[in-house]
């Protein structure tokens, strides 16, 4: 029977022993000519149908009652997995046409066979895939903002509902003093400049005068609008939602957005138009943010990221895009503690920045995957001090790190447990020290320091001379290529804590009197991902930190495939959303946001769901094994 399987895709990609391993578990049975194998509608009969001999035929009844032949299953081919891996009722009945002969494959011995053979489940992968992404979509209509606690507040709303339209537009040539003119008598902050063709290049606003003009004390009378333009505007179709306009603001700083409709603007959203659009105003967070005259200002200002979540929850935005909005807006908070940090020390007597310095935010602030329950992960990196300037230049850095842990801190950031802080004297360094720091992890790993390495290693630059965190990231890079060995030490790290899961691939949970009948979805599940993810990216000298966006790199370098990046990302995203969904249900019953989850108080359908991404797991596990070839795990 072992070698009839070999005429099956994709059974012919398994081993000779696989397949002497497998062929006991095959059943075999004649289903006689003009009988049914089952009907539409009919329950999973929970196999795997190949064809041996004969024909097979699948039909379709409409709701009208007719029948049609929709296709035919020769042998050599298989019918029957879709329901097999979905648990769905057949959506076509399959009827013998001849005598049919057919091998019967269990549906447990078939997800056996999924978990442990990588280019057999690709095979499957986009079934396994689009069934994870449906059971993610229904998860999400399932529970409305309200039930978080917090008020909810019009939803839906798109960028051509906010917009002020229609566009009022220049010339390249018009003198900015016509530019202020047209401000003032059209009550406008901004104006876009199009070209004679009615094309659009850029965007002339009020800041934009007083900031390239009148601060530079230039001469109006000789400055026209495309000397002061910005020459890329963010820009978004109509249909954007309000999330997405928020996120593109926050991301690019920019305060306007042109609404673009075939290459056309028809519309202008600024910062003003959505703090207006909502009725409690929750995202005037932003010019909270900015105005802040004192960390206790900011704190206040902090506080409302709560209703952004339920907000975009309410929005039903993706899981990874209200990671990066929370992420973006601590990164606005973290920026104006810094300029804080910065005007304290000076009227302390300690002057400014005595060299040059970046600010790095590390793990999940650095991959922009920040939560509820996301602590502080940063550290300071600054230029090569001079013979003797040592000493003092340690000084200030160490006292802005504590002003601004603190500050962060009084914002609802916790402090890292770890000690992962530019507090600690480990992670404010020269950038010569960083090198030499990093130059260790590679050549002289150990199980203790992998961890805060992988920390590391998701480094971002958020305030302060960037260039010192590109220096840092391509000597990194360049240590990764010529030292590749880390690469083995990292996966032999993640792999030393599989994901949760039974013999019966079941999610294990806590017994612990703390976490019991709980899981940690971060520590369990998503940092698994995460690292598996990262080590692929290391392999490959990617610069990107966050994972989603690894991927996709990871696919276009043909690093990964892109049916399994896509089940590996619907299982991230989903096992994302449980924890935001978790984390804002434990703040507003006044418990502590910890990313812990009760898989036996979730529906049948979120219990799936959390099931099938620890799956995906599993199977990222096991291929990042055999990738990097790490004993006890392939």
């Amino acid at each position: 029977m072992s070698s009839s399987l070999q005429g099956f895709q994709p059974f012919d990609s398994l081993s000779a022993a696989a397949l002497e391993e497998l062929s006991p578990k095959l059943a075999q049975k004649t289903f006689p000519k003009d009988s049914y194998v089952f009907t539409q509608g009919q329950r999973s009969l929970g196999y795997l149908f190949l064809v041996v001999s004969g024909l097979a035929e699948i039909i379709i009844r409409s709701d009208a009652g007719s029948s049609s032949v929709v296709g035919l299953r020769h042998p050599g081919e298989f019918f029957g997995e879709t329901v097999l891996l979905t648990g769905k009722r057949y959506p076509a009945s399959v009827k013998a046409v001849e005598d049919l002969t057919c091998y019967l494959l269990e549906k447990e011995t078939f997800e056996k066979m999924l978990r442990t053979h990588k280019e057999f489940a690709g095979y499957f992968s986009h079934i396994l895939t689009d069934r994870l992404r449906d059971l993610y979509e229904e998860m999400v209509q399932e529970q409305p903002a309200e039930s978080f606690g917090l008020s909810s507040e019009p939803f839906k709303k798109r960028v051509c509902d906010i917009m002020s339209s229609p566009v009022i537009t220049c010339a390249p040539n018009t003198p900015v003093t016509q530019v202020a003119r047209i401000f003032s008598q059209q009550k406008i902050t901004s104006v876009v400049v199009t070209a004679a063709n009615g094309k659009t290049m850029g965007l002339v606003s009020e800041r934009d005068l007083i900031s390239k003009v009148l601060a530079l004390d230039s001469n109006p009378a000789v400055v026209n609008a495309e000397d002061v333009m910005e020459k890329k505007p963010s820009t978004l179709p109509p249909d954007a939602y309000f999330y997405q306009a928020l996120l593109t603001m926050l991301k690019q700083q920019s305060k306007y957005i042109l609404v673009m409709e075939q290459g056309r603007p028809i519309g202008v959203v600024t910062i003003g138009d959505l703090t207006r659009a909502r009725i409690t105003s929750s995202l005037a967070i932003v010019k909270a943010i900015e105005s802040s005259g004192s960390v206790s200002e900011l704190a206040e200002a902090s506080k409302l990221i709560n209703n952004v979540l339920v907000t975009m929850l309410a929005e039903k935005a993706p899981a990874n895009e209200i990671c990066a909005v929370v992420s973006e807006l601590n990164d606005s908070i973290t920026k104006r503690i810094l300029v804080m940090a910065e005007e304290h020390l000076a009227d302390a007597g300690l002057g400014l920045p005595p060299i040059d310095y970046c600010w790095l935010t590390l793990g999940s602030g650095g991959r922009k995957e920040q939560t509820l329950s996301s602590d502080q992960d940063n550290a300071i990196i600054y230029a090569d001090p001079s013979p003797g300037q040592e000493d003092k230049i340690k000084e200030y850095f160490t006292a802005l790190a504590g002003y601004v842990v603190d500050g962060l801190e009084a914002c609802g950031i916790s402090r890292c447990p770890g000690n992962t802080m530019a507090t600690n004297p480990d992670w404010c360094l020269s950038l010569t020290g960083w090198k030499t720091v990093i130059n260790k992890a590679v050549y002289s790993p150990n199980p203790d320091s992998s961890r805060q390495f992988s920390i590391m290693l998701d480094f971002r630059p958020v305030y302060g001379q960037e260039n010192l965190a590109r220096e840092l990231r391509e000597f990194t890079a360049r240590l990764f290529r010529i030292a590749p060995m880390i690469l083995h030490h990292m996966a032999k790290d993640d792999l030393s804590h599989r994901v949760p899961l039974n013999l019966f691939k079941h999610v294990i949970v806590e017994k612990s009197k703390e976490h019991k009948d709980q899981v940690d979805l971060k520590k369990a599940a998503c940092v698994h991902i995460v690292d598996c993810i990262r080590i692929f990216a290391m392999r490959e000298g990617l610069s990107e930190t966050n994972t989603l966006e690894r991927m996709n790199k990871l696919v276009q370098l043909e690093a990964l495939s892109a049916e399994e990046a896509e089940y590996y990302e619907a299982a991230f995203q989903s096992l994302m959303m449980f924890r935001i969904r978790e984390n804002l249900s434990k703040v507003s019953s006044g418990l502590v946001a910890d990313n812990y989850i009760n898989p036996g108080k979730l529906s049948r359908r979120q219990k799936t769901v959390l099931r099938e991404s620890f799956l995906a797991i599993d199977r990222l596990q096991s291929f990042t094994s055999t990738v990097f070839q790490v004993d006890g795990h392939l």
